[in-house]
């Protein structure tokens, strides 16, 4: 996998992960709670989190990919 489709990866997972966690702590802060408070440790901490292993394993199952089509008889 090239690296600029791995940051490209990255980035849309980081995002939308980062995004995802931010407006679920909001929701939950607003209903349970009553204010609304973003948690932005939580929400960019899952952003890397997640980016750093769906990123990798996509890397991985795409080498995989061109490995089983250079020998399929393996």
């Amino acid at each position: 996998m090239r690296i600029g489709k791995m940051l490209l990866y990255f980035g849309i997972v980081f995002l939308i992960t980062f995004l995802t966690t931010a407006i679920v702590t909001a929701l939950y802060g607003r209903i349970v709670h009553g204010t609304c408070g973003l948690n932005w440790e939580s929400a960019i901490i899952n952003g890397f989190i997640f980016g750093f292993i769906l990123t990798w394993m996509e890397a991985r199952r795409i080498d995989r990919d061109e490995d089983e089509a250079d020998n399929p008889y393996d």
